[in-house]
């Protein structure tokens, strides 16, 4: 039970935003706005209000092109409902309990309408296609590392070099410093970017952990104006002791919960400990990477391949 009275603490804040006029939905909103300004030759990265002003990577552009036409009502429905659906799917996909619909970053993103879950789907389920999420979400690119999934890293280099000549990167770079002035001004995550002692203490931590491990766990720390819908990514390797200091709005929880983990670990190697406490430091969800996906897109392509060779010249056992 402390999981799910966590993840409620957590995600009451959340939970308020929904009685606040125009709230929900927000982001897909004013992405979707950054979009429509791009397309009428304006300036995306002037779009939103002061606290929320879009400040993605043209990729995230493209995403919402094609709701650029509709009302912002029916938007904001779309994304939502559309968010809600796809967080549902994951969770089943990694075998986690209902419950987890109320991790913070979960909640939150589906009440702003924000992406976050349908690249993090992508990136965790969708095979060599999970190259693409690091386009719109460069932080997620760790994980392809971690996982050494180096057929999606290309597919993404090919998806960027193709789509270079297309999207608003010459513009992006040249105002980069005013975007990254306000990624700082928006950053609400509990990282320990900029303060060099706890960086330093959180190496150490992620560390011991394993370079895997480490890999998965970086962002939410150690990225430059972080968010706390970063954390999604996580879900795969997540524990319910990490998840429970995640889940709690306390200032430096994020680091806490890592040394916890850390600590906990490294004691376990050791000597025994309480069966309530080994239980909290297991994985909750279902050992499960997009490598699986990964090598059925391969074979698929590559089926697809021979059949468009003439008969003697396929491989046998190819089919």
């Amino acid at each position: 039970m402390v999981l799910p009275i966590a993840f409620a603490i957590g995600s009451a804040r959340s939970l308020i935003t929904i009685f606040v006029p125009g709230l929900v939905g927000s982001h897909a909103r004013i992405y979707t706005e950054a979009a429509r300004a791009w397309l009428a030759g304006g300036d995306p990265w002037q779009v939103g209000p002061q606290d929320v002003v879009f400040a993605g990577p043209p990729p995230m552009l493209a995403l919402f092109v094609p709701f650029a036409g509709l009302p912002d009502d029916l938007i904001r429905l779309i994304w939502v409902a559309g968010t809600a659906a796809v967080a549902i799917w994951m969770l089943r996909r990694l075998g986690l309990p209902g419950y987890w619909l109320g991790f913070p970053p979960i909640f939150q993103v589906i009440v702003l309408g924000h992406p976050e879950i349908v690249l993090v789907g992508l990136l965790l389920f969708g095979g060599l296609l999970g190259g693409l999420a690091p386009l719109i979400k460069p932080y997620v690119g760790l994980v392809l590392v971690a996982e050494r999934r180096w057929r999606a890293v290309a597919v993404g280099i090919v998806a960027f070099l193709v789509t270079l000549p297309f999207l608003p990167w010459p513009q992006f770079l040249a105002e980069l410093p005013m975007i990254s002035a306000t990624l700082a001004q928006q950053a609400h995550g509990d990282g320990v970017f900029g303060d060099p002692l706890l960086m330093l203490v959180a190496a150490v931590a992620l560390l011991s952990l394993g370079p895997r491990l480490a890999l998965w766990l970086a962002t939410p720390l150690l990225w430059p104006s972080v968010q706390p819908n970063y954390e999604l990514m996580t879900l795969p390797v997540l524990t319910p002791l990490l998840a429970t200091f995640w889940a709690l709005p306390i200032p430096g929880a994020t680091l806490a919960g890592v040394i916890a983990l850390a600590v906990a670990l490294q004691v376990q190697r050791r000597r025994r400990l309480p069966t309530w406490l080994e239980a909290g430091l297991r994985p909750v969800a279902r050992d499960t990477t997009s490598k699986e996906a990964e090598s059925a897109v391969v074979a698929a392509v590559r089926r697809r391949l021979v059949s468009m060779l003439p008969s003697g010249l396929a491989p046998r056992g190819a089919a």
